[in-house]
């Protein structure tokens, strides 16, 4: 009974597990997924299909000289995009090759996605950018 039982959950766990994911670059950390705390530092998330609204961070620490340290990071970051069944997401950022580089990229985010077919349309929305959004998509004439 117990080699049954457990024959039938094996068979059943495919379809419980069906689900898109996302992974990020070390450098980026996912705060919200669709309202959702994440766990901190998770490089890897999963995420159900349909529309997805992501709160992200970018960070880095620089090292200026063998002393000094600098942290650079973003604002808040929103990104949305429609995840489908049980494609694999990857967002990738430029590559930053200097310091001013990488303080410019925090300042003005650009990232692509990308998934097993290709690339994803996708938006990176800044808090207020999205806050206009809501309001704009609230206001009835």
């Amino acid at each position: 009974m117990k080699t049954l039982i457990s024959a039938a959950l094996i068979c059943l766990l495919p379809g419980l597990t069906n689900a898109a994911t996302l992974e990020l670059p070390s450098s980026i950390w996912a705060n919200k997924v669709n309202g959702e705390a994440v766990p901190n530092y998770r490089s890897s998330l999963p995420l159900s299909s349909g529309l997805q609204i992501l709160e992200l961070r970018y960070a880095e620490l620089l090292q200026l000289n063998a002393e000094d340290h600098e942290y650079v990071s973003s604002e808040p970051l929103y990104l949305s995009f429609e995840a489908q069944g049980e494609q694999s997401y990857r967002l990738q950022l430029p590559e930053l090759r200097s310091d001013t580089e990488v303080r410019e990229f925090a300042r003005r985010p650009e990232v692509s996605l990308r998934s097993d077919a290709g690339p994803v349309e996708s938006r990176l929305l800044t808090q207020s950018q999205l806050l206009a959004l809501v309001v704009k998509a609230s206001v009835n004439f």
